[in-house]
Parts: structure tokens; C-alpha cells; sequence
């Protein structure tokens, strides 16, 4: 059900030795004990990698659709996040809507002339195929490390990116994003250092080590991630290896999600949830909302106009939503 593979890829990263993290991140993960004895777990060893970190984007789209074919579950231990963008082409393949979500202190969007590069590998991905791409979310990001013209950027194209201190305030309120989520790509620069010390710009400020893995426990819950991503260890500045320590729990908190992933539809079971109507005098149609009497998960229903027809798209929402 579930695929673990190293990606040992760092070439466009301005310091080198991410590439070292996946063996280290599996030490610590076969040190755990199992996450639950039905759920069954392959791990594919290293990707190779190719001539030029492109082939390896490029090797690394194969192998997730390959993956995807069979139904499972993709976990990719790197490397820097500019494979993220080998992620994202997998998901494009696949000629069909899609959302994804990053866990980043910074938007990496760099400037549109810029390489495929950890830091900039976002305009790329965000700049390509825009029919397919529903929404992009970031969680955590640090007000004084973002540009005000990338936020601004985001929210013209109807993007969202979650500061730190919204996340402290309500942890919940990240979940409906990842729900939606084909794939999570998460920085570990996005750790306070305190907790994760090797990494490439580690910083004062960022998500305790419990948070980071609530967030992992989240995306594991989601049906919708197919793909996660843990990328950005530097095991050269890892004290006592407590970076790949960490990575390893957040591994297996997003395993342990999986491995109580329940399937929810309003529209496939309607017996198994709540509908709210809401009517407002200002729109020419009524709001629907959707309550799991299992789960106490919401959605609502969008109506949307494509070309003579009419359908209806379910977003991932949550009760102050609905509020």
C-alpha cells in the first residue's frame, strides 16, 4: 500500500550533502517499531539518479507514476526540494485536476529566469499547465523571510499560504487543505532550529518537532495525498543526527495517518452525512455544506459552469468555514 524511496539528488542545491539524508532517515525509521501490522510497506531503496539533476526529475516522475498505477502511496526521503518539481510533473501526467501543498518558512518562488533550484522552484511548477492545477497551499510561512509581492502573487492566482502564527492559533485549520492535497512536499527548514539543527537555513523560529509531525499525521489522513516529500537535511550540521531523527518520526506519523485513512464522500454515501442548506439573498444559488456524522469533517459544494453543463466540485472545509 505504501512505497518508501530515497532520492539522493542535491546538485542544484547551493550546499551540497542533502543527498546523504535518505539512508540516515532509514536507520531511524527501521528503528521504530512497525506503525500497524496490516498496513504493508515497500521500500524501493535509492533512486538512481541521472546524468543532471533534470534526468533525475525526470526518473523520479517514471517512478511515481509507476507507483500510482498500483495504488500506492509514495514517500520520497531526500535530497533538496527542488524535486518537488519531479513530483509535480508526475502529477501532471496524469492529465487531470489536482491541488498540492508545500511546509515551507519561505516561498520559494525565486524569479521566473531562475533554474529549478531549492529555493526557486515554485514559479516554475506554478507557471505551467494552470488548467490542471485547482490550488496550491504553503504552511508555515515566516512573515519576515516572504516577499509581500510573492503573497500578493498567490492570492491573485487564488493560492493560499498559512503563517506560523495562524497554524499556533488553530492547528486545524490546515487539515482541509491537505485533504484536497495530491502530494505534500515538506522543507525541514521549516523546523525550529532548536529541533532540527541540520538543515540548509536553519533558523530560531519555526514548528516544534510535535507540530511538524500533527501536520505529517494530517496529510496521512488525507485519500487525496498520493505523494510526500521530506527534503532539505543537511546531516553535515546535524547535531547527533536529531534532523534525520526527526524526519524519521514525521515518516511515521504520516504512516500511521495512512493506516487510518477512512473513505468519505457526500455525494457516493449521503447517509452518513449532515447537509446544511444555506440560502443568501446576495447569490443566485444556495451554499451546501457537508458534516461526517463519522468524523465531524465538513465539505461544500460548488456548482461549476463548463461549457453547456453544469457539475458540482466538493471542497474540503471546516466548521469555522461552515460558521
Amino acid at each position: 500500500e505504501l512505497a518508501l524511496m530515497g532520492v539522493p539528488e542535491d546538485r542544484a542545491a547551493t550546499l551540497s550533502s542533502s543527498a546523504t539524508a535518505p539512508d540516515l532517515i532509514r536507520h531511524h525509521l527501521y528503528q521504530l517499531f512497525r506503525v500497524n501490522l496490516s498496513l504493508k510497506i515497500i521500500d524501493l531503496g535509492n533512486l538512481k539518479t541521472g546524468n543532471t539533476s533534470q534526468d533525475t526529475y525526470f526518473a523520479l516522475r517514471d517512478v511515481i507514476l509507476e507507483m500510482s498505477s498500483h495504488k500506492l502511496i509514495t514517500i520520497c526521503m531526500g535530497g533538496s526540494q527542488d524535486l518537488t518539481y519531479g513530483i509535480y510533473l508526475a502529477q501532471e501526467k496524469m492529465e487531470r485536476k489536482f491541488s498540492f501543498a508545500t511546509v515551507d518558512s519561505r516561498l520559494d518562488m525565486g524569479v521566473i529566469a531562475d533554474e529549478i533550484k531549492p529555493e526557486s522552484y515554485l514559479i516554475p511548477i506554478l507557471s505551467r499547465k494552470k488548467e490542471l492545477l485547482f490550488s496550491y497551499t504553503n504552511i508555515g510561512h515566516q512573515t519576515y523571510f516572504v516577499d509581500h509581492g510573492d503573497l500578493d502573487f498567490l492570492r491573485d492566482n487564488f493560492h493560499n499560504s498559512i503563517r506560523l502564527g495562524e497554524f499556533r492559533q488553530d492547528p486545524g485549520k490546515v487539515e482541509p487543505y491537505l485533504r484536497d492535497a495530491a502530494f505534500l512536499s515538506l522543507d525541514m527548514n521549516a523546523i525550529r532550529q532548536a529541533d532540527s539543527p541540520g538543515c540548509i537555513k536553519p533558523s530560531p523560529n519555526g514548528f516544534t518537532g510535535e507540530e511538524i509531525c500533527q501536520i505529517s499525521h494530517f496529510a496521512g489522513l488525507s485519500n487525496s495525498i498520493m505523494t510526500f516529500g521530506v527534503f532539505n537535511i543537511l546531516p553535515v550540521a546535524d547535531l547527533g543526527e536529531q534532523s534525520t531523527h526527526l524526519a524519521a518520526q514525521i515518516l511515521w506519523y504520516f504512516m500511521d495517518g495512512v493506516s487510518q485513512r477512512i473513505e468519505e464522500n457526500p455525494h457516493a454515501s449521503p447517509d452518513s452525512f449532515k447537509k446544511f442548506i444555506v440560502s443568501l439573498n446576495d447569490m443566485d444559488h444556495d451554499i451546501i455544506f457537508y458534516k461526517s456524522l463519522e468524523t465531524d469533517r465538513w465539505w461544500f459544494e460548488v456548482p461549476v459552469l463548463q461549457k453547456s453543463r453544469s457539475r458540482h466540485v466538493l471542497i474540503s472545509c471546516s466548521h469555522d468555514d461552515y460558521q
